[in-house]
């Protein structure tokens, strides 16, 4: 009973990372490049120069947990998209409550958590079409999906993605029009905000807890009826391998504006 036990725990582990994984993962990422980029930027710039892209990226990210608010039935209180002038330092926020006793509503906090991740990325894409329709036709030529192809497919394909979206954004011809440095500032300004706040990331884990205890609760059901949902679960995963190219639009803007954000400091250091 107790291997049984043991058993169900790790399984419900992997299969809540293949349900939540990507997006975890990407939250770190986001995080660890924007704390970098925000670090040179203030030692450059001061905090004039993060309020400068908080204007557009607060918002977007606020959107997101907005959004996922009302998508999951949660009662949103007060919110404010963006204030440049909050002496809290904090620019912007979504007050929201949820019944404890509702399972959609407990699991909706970590996509709630999450959300500027969505609204962040949904936004690059959709400027993306608007300013640079070329470069997204990229993603037009990513959509032929095959559910039955294997990870490391995947990963290559993502990493293939990742090369020609860049080589797409970044052509000569992007870089002499105007077009495209509208698009620079409004991505830029985006991916500044995407990453997630302490406060995310403590929503974010009360509704992973409930995923994980959800899907244990799925396996054990599973394990008396003898029914085989494994299968099910490795589908899923390779769903999120997959949608892990479309958030790499942020990560490739993040680490520009690191990019940008190191070589001034370095400059205004040593010159």
């Amino acid at each position: 009973m107790e291997d049984k036990l043991i058993t169900i725990l790790q399984l419900s582990l992997f299969e809540t990372l293949c349900v939540t994984g990507s997006l975890i993962l990407v939250g770190i990422v986001l995080g660890i490049i924007e704390n970098r980029a925000n670090f040179y930027t203030q030692r450059v710039l001061g905090i004039k120069g993060v309020l400068a892209t908080a204007l557009i990226g607060t918002p977007v990210h606020e959107l997101g947990h907005l959004l996922m608010c009302y998508l999951f039935r949660h009662k949103v209180g007060k919110f404010k998209l963006v204030d440049l002038k909050a002496r809290d330092g904090v620019l912007g926020y979504v007050n929201h409550e949820w019944n404890k006793k509702s399972l959609y509503q407990n699991i909706g906090n970590f996509f709630i958590g999450m959300g500027p991740i969505f609204s962040g990325t949904a936004a690059l894409i959709l400027g993306m079409y608007i300013f640079l329709p070329d470069s997204t036709a990229t993603f037009s030529s990513y959509m032929t999906f095959n559910p039955g192809m294997s990870e490391p497919y995947l990963f290559t394909k993502i990493f293939t993605l990742i090369v020609e979206l860049f080589e797409s954004i970044f052509s000569v011809q992007n870089l002499t029009s105007i077009r495209f440095w509208i698009y620079f500032a409004f991505a830029i300004g985006i991916s500044s905000h995407i990453a997630l706040s302490l406060e995310d990331l403590k929503g974010a884990g009360r509704g992973l807890v409930t995923i994980f205890f959800f899907i244990m609760l799925v396996n054990v059901g599973a394990l008396v009826l003898n029914v085989d949902i494994s299968g099910f679960f490795r589908n899923i995963l390779v769903v999120n391998v997959y949608l892990l190219a479309f958030p790499m639009i942020s990560i490739v803007f993040s680490l520009i504006r690191l990019a940008l954000s190191f070589s001034a400091y370095l400059l205004i250091k040593y010159v």
